[in-house]
């Protein structure tokens, strides 16, 4: 499996806009990998991307990604699904379709689990559902998953877990597998942990959501009792999770412009979780499995 990493941050991208701090000052200055895009990957044997934030477009330009048959939702969240149009954008010729009546030449398989699909669903105009309204047009083919029941694309096998973080959220952990070789993406709202053999013995998990080493931007540090230490996980509650799941790499992803760190400042926390083999995504990473 190749996986390239569009996008590293989280719902607040480096550089953020306006921001004259110094960590987005060198991300203006310096660009990739010091800035950081919405969250996001591309699964090259399938053609497809997780999640669509808004910069999507970009980042496929910038990875001079030419095809995109598979879309995979994680949840809802505006930093992941707000780039949708991208699916329009890729396959949507006007020309083509009033003056000559032409369909598009092809559909995009946008797959979710139910509760997630209900959710991406809800956003809408006051007509219709973006999504309804590319499949009106002929643009995407709907595809509710099932719970942690696999689906093989081209030998890739895929198969969605869900997790429900708070009884008003979903999101959902994917686990890739090709030729015995596991990756699992869990991007972001993954806390607790879902509980199932699938996660077991995986090569390599990417995971949101987690706080690094403490202080942060401005100097804040999260009190014990906040209700962000119940949200997001610490480095060592991802080395148990490691440890208990058998997990050989950890990569974080989702990284925020508030955790006030630049690309260097996470290279030598690698230095220092080397023993633990974590390592933090930045924007078109490449891994290989």
């Amino acid at each position: 499996m190749e996986i390239i990493i569009l996008g590293s941050a989280g719902c607040t991208t480096i550089p953020r806009p306006t921001c004259q701090c110094k960590i987005c000052k060198e991300a203006r200055e310096k660009g990739i990998p010091y800035s950081r895009s919405g969250s996001s990957i591309f699964l090259k044997e399938i053609n497809a991307i997780f999640d669509t934030p808004e910069e999507i477009k970009n980042q496929l330009n910038r990875e001079n990604i030419l095809k995109v048959d598979n879309i995979f939702y994680t949840h809802w969240h505006p930093d992941h699904t707000l780039g949708l149009r991208v699916i329009e954008e890729m396959n949507l010729y006007w020309l083509a379709e009033y003056i000559e009546n032409k369909k598009p030449e092809k559909k995009v398989n946008v797959y979710a689990l139910p509760d997630v699909m209900k959710d991406l669903l809800a956003i809408r105009n006051r007509f219709s559902p973006y999504l309804e309204y590319y499949k009106k047009k002929e643009l995407v083919n709907l595809v509710e998953l099932k719970n942690k029941q696999g689906i093989v694309i081209k030998r890739i096998k895929i198969t969605p877990i869900l997790v429900k973080p708070t009884p008003l959220e979903n999101s959902t952990v994917y686990v890739l597998e090709h030729n015995d070789k596991k990756l699992i993406y869990a991007p972001c709202d993954v806390k607790p942990f879902p509980e199932s053999e699938l996660l077991k013995n995986a090569e390599i998990l990417i995971i949101g959501g987690v706080v690094p080493d403490e202080p942060l931007k401005d100097n804040y540090f999260i009190p014990e009792e906040n209700p962000l230490k119940a949200e997001l996980y610490s480095i060592k509650d991802l080395i148990r999770i490691k440890e208990r799941l058998r997990i050989r790499n950890l990569i974080i992803t989702h990284i925020e412009e508030e955790w006030g760190k630049s690309f260097d400042d996470y290279k030598k926390l690698e230095q220092k979780y080397k023993k633990h083999d974590i390592r933090f995504a930045f924007d078109g990473m490449k891994i290989k499995l």
